[in-house]
């Protein structure tokens, strides 16, 4: 079951770095107040810095926005909490060893590794001594298209993780978002959002376009959505057949045996569908409406529709206004 959309009203983007640095001879946290103050009382060797943010409307009305970002090195004294988060974490192991357990299992990641910690679900974290530090990146997330892009980068509730992903680019777009000087301006969460992105972007795998589709269980439901997409655009059989690499005549002939109506058809029908919702719904004139469906003329627009619903546009116009929508039926 999907998670109740979080909303927020009347938010700006803000941060709060917060540099912590651990001190090796108690393993307790002490608070920075800014980078001077880090450089002198920092371990050389183990430091922990966290920012936090709040999204504003731009955020909240895409895809994804982000929550928190932090960045860690420690030695094996280290203890985190135990923690059951709202939203989605990514932690990337960049050197060392690091267990975490999630209900009743437990995975042990090393440099390269990217753990997700999911909504609802309590973790534990544990560093393994391995004679390295361990050093992590976490970026904490949320929105709508978190689930379908963690899905797509190879994570899933019972198992998530993916290991061996972290390659050079990754992990310098991930130091990257530490590099620059933080703000409350829309550019910085534009450049922010767009780099969480960027990350998400090296992490799903790519597809080998040598490798063909599945047969027509593979090609015909990417036909349709290209279809879908693009019907608008005055495309014709032979586009949709070179977008999924098919012969047009065989194209033709297995989609019309599996969908019961030929290409040429399923065109003309997303077409003419949008045709009379225009016509009905708004007040764009004929001439407009032949545009946006990608006709070259009205003539020609005026002929497909006529011999699609047996009324022309204009009388199906008049009808609409008279009785606040008119219901037709394909010829």
């Amino acid at each position: 079951m999907p998670r109740p959309k979080m909303v927020f009203r009347n938010f700006s983007l803000a941060f709060c770095k917060v540099n912590v640095i651990l001190d090796p001879t108690v393993n307790r946290l002490i608070s920075g107040s800014g980078d001077e103050d880090m450089s002198k009382r920092q371990h050389p060797d183990e430091y922990e810095e966290s920012r936090n943010y709040v999204v504003d409307e731009l955020a909240l009305n895409g895809g994804l926005w982000p929550v928190r970002m932090g960045r860690l090195k420690a030695g094996p004294d280290y203890r985190f909490p135990q923690r059951m988060i709202d939203y989605y974490a990514l932690h990337f192991v960049i050197n060392g060893k690091v267990r975490h357990r999630f209900g009743d299992q437990h995975i042990e990641l090393t440099k390269g590794d990217v753990f997700c910690a999911y909504p609802g679900i309590v973790y534990h974290h544990f560093i393994v001594p391995s004679g390295q530090p361990l050093e992590m990146i976490w970026v904490s997330i949320d929105g709508g298209q978190t689930p379908l892009l963690l899905e797509k980068a190879g994570f899933h509730p019972s198992v998530p993780y993916i290991s061996g992903v972290i390659g050079k680019e990754l992990e310098t777009s991930l130091i990257h978002l530490f590099s620059q000087q933080e703000d409350n301006s829309s550019r910085r969460q534009v450049d922010l959002i767009a780099a969480i992105y960027r990350i998400f972007g090296l992490m799903i795998p790519q597809k080998n376009t040598e490798e063909p589709d599945a047969g027509p269980a593979g090609w015909i439901p990417r036909s349709i959505e290209y279809m879908n997409m693009h019907y608008t655009e005055n495309i014709n059989v032979q586009d949709v057949a070179a977008y999924i690499s098919v012969h047009r005549a065989y194209f033709s002939k297995i989609f019309a045996e599996q969908i019961g109506m030929t290409p040429i058809q399923y065109l003309q029908k997303l077409r003419m569908e949008r045709a009379l919702q225009l016509l009905q719904q708004t007040r764009h004139s004929v001439s407009e409406i032949a545009m946006t469906l990608g006709y070259p003329d009205l003539y020609s627009f005026s002929r497909a529709f006529g011999k699609y619903y047996a009324a022309s546009p204009s009388k199906v116009r008049e009808n609409a206004a008279k009785s606040d929508g008119l219901l037709l039926h394909p010829d």
